[in-house]
């Protein structure tokens, strides 16, 4: 006789690009070792069932959407919150959590400013909600970082919702980037926010990257690729975020794991664009060699070739680049080539052997090789957390 299929409510946004990609990792649960009945809607307005009469096994719910911690509060079958939950919350919301480790999303995005040599930084956030924690995380996290190396972060805290005030949101960034030491690192709460950074910096005069590096979370590709200049973006582990939420509810339903489990997912990459591609130093050999390296990386340029470029020796161009960038020709060219093929396992199906080619590595074994080393991980494994 077959076992009943366990039937469970995804509480989540069909139309949102995060909650997409964690029913993707829910679904790889699933068919990998569930026996699950799904209840899911596209509808906003019928997303979330009548848990009197559903007869629910279990619930995978956003707790970010400010009507569903009301809704899942005191229920008596296990409930897997998407998100976090804030420790001043006024409801009796002692649910298992999965969510995004968003102290680690502010960290990475810091230290990947901070490499570019710039002494002054930003933090563009979204309106406060009294429900999730995770844009005040990033704020202070971020503003942390940088101040703990002697740099200032600016906070603008939004007061404007763009579909309500458009161009006074504009007005306000343009105010805020104003006064602000040039050139500027901005993490932005999300993409939508880094674009609405992009927007005014093209409507007010602001040189991007140049006078604004602007660096987005989500890496929503239509988002980053609308933005003039595209966007460069952090990718979160959000299909990691469903499949671990999916394993949790399943061994709670099955009386496996009884304590409230919170867990936090590590951020995996970040995709960069032209929001980015700034060469912040006014030494011209170093300047000169990056613009070679970044252009020519993938197309298998060596050292000797790059000092061959610019016109300089490769004693003359190793001991400028060590002394400004802190790491040799042949490092940074690495660097380029592994992160060509991040990004590339992180935005494409493209077999490993072709994402070595197009990273300049001379096959797939290499590249394996050299990826292990600098990641901490296979190719295979990166790309299944960032996909």
């Amino acid at each position: 006789m077959a076992r009943r299929a366990q039937h469970v409510a995804l509480v989540l946004s069909l139309n949102k690009r995060f909650d997409r990609k964690v029913i993707e990792g829910v679904t790889r649960f699933v068919h990998e070792s569930g026996s699950w009945s799904v209840f899911l809607e596209d509808d906003p307005t019928a997303k979330i069932p009548d848990f009197r009469r559903g007869h629910f096994d279990g619930v995978i719910a956003d707790l970010d959407d400010p009507r569903i911690p009301r809704q899942v509060a005191g229920l008596t079958m296990p409930v897997v919150g998407i998100g976090g939950i804030e420790s001043n919350c006024s409801l009796n919301l002692t649910v298992s959590t999965v969510g995004t480790h968003n102290r680690k999303i502010a960290e990475l995005a810091a230290d990947y400013l901070m490499r570019f040599g710039l002494h002054s930084f930003g933090y563009c956030g979204v309106p406060a909600t009294t429900i999730d924690p995770w844009n005040r995380e990033r704020q202070e996290t971020f503003a942390q970082r940088v101040e703990a190396q002697g740099h200032a972060c600016s906070v603008f805290s939004a007061r404007y919702k763009p579909s309500h005030s458009w161009e006074q949101l504009q007005e306000a960034i343009r105010a805020w980037l104003d006064p602000l030491p040039k050139p500027v690192g901005v993490l932005a709460a999300n993409d939508m926010r880094a674009r609405h950074v992009l927007e005014a910096c093209r409507r007010f005069g602001f040189s991007v990257p140049d006078d604004v590096v602007v660096l987005g979370v989500d890496n929503d590709e239509l988002i980053c690729e609308l933005a003039t200049p595209s966007l460069s973006s952090i990718v979160q582990g959000t299909e990691e975020i469903g499949y671990r939420a999916a394993r949790l509810l399943n061994a709670l339903m099955h009386r496996r794991n009884q304590q409230v489990t919170h867990i936090l997912v590590d951020p995996v990459t970040i995709v960069e664009r032209a929001s980015t591609d700034l060469i912040a130093t006014s030494n011209r050999v170093v300047a000169d060699a990056l613009r070679v390296i970044r252009q020519q990386a993938c197309d298998g340029i060596g050292v000797s070739q790059v000092a061959r470029a610019i016109g300089v020796s490769r004693s003359t161009l190793d001991t400028h680049f060590r002394r400004e960038v802190g790491r040799s020709v042949h490092n940074e060219i690495l660097r380029v080539r592994v992160n060509t093929a991040r990004t590339l396992l992180a935005t494409t199906d493209l077999p490993l052997g072709e994402i070595a080619r197009r990273a300049g590595f001379c096959h797939a074994q290499y590249l394996s090789s050299i990826f292990r080393r600098k990641c901490g991980q296979t190719p295979g494994d990166y790309r299944r957390r960032a996909r």
